[in-house]
């Protein structure tokens, strides 16, 4: 790999293709002035050798920071064989030392200006002191004034490169410092450009979503705004089905309290009935005369369970029962009166069916139009059995017909007893459900109103949050802006 040059090694070239061309106009002299092949070969040989050698250094990087007191040395030989080798040698020979001093100059160095000073004076104190070369030379000369020339022109020299020095390392530093800036500055500008680009895509691809946000939220919003009004309408309407069920509630339980007392009474007159059979049992003759009219009695019962049959199950049955046992204690009245003091007792029995059996009409009074139908039969059989009463009491061999109307009576007391034990159980099943659902309806309308609150929460909240998603839609707004005018300023600094 091959070296990157320093200041030093070019500086070192410098003084060797220098030191190359003295020694070759060393050498050329020498042949000028016709000089002996033997003294221009020792010229040559040991010049050529001294600048090998530095040369050979200084291009292989050996003792790089020598080589500076290494050329003032070969230059001093070279200086000397030129003044040695020359039969006369004349003074500007002998400035080549002053040459010398001027060369080391170019390093900006005063250590090897000093050196190269101190070279000479101990040069030049050689040459002074030779009896031969001192006359040529030096006539009428002093030593003194050689040393003060070359120390003037030394010290001279040496402030010179040491203040060279300094402002060329100051201007160094300087240079190295405005290029370490320069170097920072770009790395700062591509640093501000990439970053510039990436915060522009990033803007961009933020801004887009942060607008299509605020489209969903204003949605949103809006959307919160029609469920919360949904949400408090529905509120209402629960709440008011709440209220409803409590009432119906309550309604059932009156009805069920009334289905025990039809239930109680029903089988008070069954065994009443069963006590009595056996005293009715002589008016079995009497009855035979009116089979017909019971006989007919019976269609119209049927036609009335036909119209019953209009109505819910639970209703439709008390109804019937009603009617029914209406119809039994108007018979039983009749056939009491008739028994005269044998159905003194069923009479009050039968006193007792009846105001029950009104009890029931008051507890079915919503289903008063269908009960009306009802009740104008009920008078057309009450006049049929106007009729049959005319009969029995024209006729004693009615007995037994009414004991079969005993029988009839048994059996239709056991059948409401029946009817009214399902009524009993479908009026508390009916209770116990409709108690469920109001508990689940109050539940449900706390549940809802709790929703209805939450879901006011979520619309503040959501509103809060559109204003905000605005606000940051108009900051992106200012970053892009922002981008804009960095993105001139970087393109300016580029």
């Amino acid at each position: 790999m091959k070296r990157e040059l320093t200041e030093l090694d070019k500086r070192n070239r410098l003084l060797i293709k220098i030191l190359w061309s003295l020694l070759a106009l060393g050498i050329a002299t020498d042949l000028a002035i016709g000089l002996g092949a033997n003294m221009v070969l020792l010229l040559a040989g040991v010049g050529t050798f001294l600048c090998g050698a530095a040369t050979f250094m200084t291009y292989r990087g050996i003792l790089t920071a020598y080589i500076k007191y290494f050329v003032p040395i070969i230059l001093t030989i070279i200086v000397s064989l030129l003044i040695l080798s020359d039969p006369n040698p004349i003074v500007s020979t002998y400035f080549l030392v002053y040459v010398n001093l001027a060369i080391i100059t170019l390093y900006a160095d005063h250590r090897p200006i000093i050196f190269t000073g101190i070279l000479g004076s101990a040069l030049s104190t050689y040459l002074f002191l030779d009896p031969v070369l001192q006359p040529k030379l030096f006539p009428n000369e002093s030593l003194v004034y050689l040393f003060l020339y070359l120390v003037f022109a030394t010290v001279a020299l040496a402030f010179s490169a040491g203040f060279s020095g300094k402002l060329q390392r100051q201007v160094t530093d300087k240079q190295r410092e405005a290029l370490t800036s320069k170097d920072m500055a770009e790395a700062l500008l591509a640093k501000l450009n990439s970053s510039i680009a990436v915060l522009s895509e990033f803007s961009s691809s933020q801004q887009s979503t942060v607008r299509s946000t605020g489209e969903i939220s204003k949605e949103v919003t809006v959307t919160f705004s029609e469920m919360s009004a949904a949400i408090e309408k529905q509120t209402g309407t629960i709440l008011n089905i709440s209220e409803s069920s409590q009432i119906i509630d309550a309604s059932v339980k009156q009805l069920l309290e009334g289905t025990e007392l039809l239930q109680q009474y029903s089988a008070d007159n069954a065994g009443l009935t069963v006590q009595n059979r056996e005293q009715m049992s002589t008016l079995s003759k009497e009855v035979e005369s009116v089979r017909s009219i019971i006989t007919h009695t019976v269609e119209m019962m049927k036609q009335l369970n036909e119209q019953n049959d209009k109505v819910s199950s639970i209703v439709s049955t008390i109804s019937d029962i009603a009617e029914q046992t209406n119809l039994l204690a108007l018979n039983a009245a009749i056939e009491a009166a008739r028994a005269g003091e044998h159905g003194r007792g069923f009479a009050v029995v039968s006193g007792e069916v009846r105001k029950l059996a009104d009890n029931s009409r008051i507890a079915t009074k919503e289903i008063t139009d269908i009960l009306t139908d009802i009740r104008y039969q009920i008078s057309a059989v009450h006049e049929q059995v106007e009729n049959g009463q005319a009969a029995v009491a024209t006729s004693r061999d009615v007995s037994n017909q009414v004991e079969q109307l005993i029988d009839r009576i048994n059996e239709n007391t056991e059948l409401v007893k029946r009817h009214s034990d399902a009524v009993g159980s479908s009026a508390y099943e009916l209770h116990s459900r409709y108690s469920s659902m109001a508990d689940e309806m109050v539940n449900i309308a706390a549940t809802t109103e709790q929703n209805m609150a939450s879901v006011q929460e979520v619309h503040a909240s959501m509103e809060t949050q559109d204003i905000k998603i605005h606000t940051m839609v108009e900051e992106y707004e200012q970053l892009d802006q922002l981008l804009v005018e960095l993105k001139q300023l970087a393109g300016t600094k580029s």
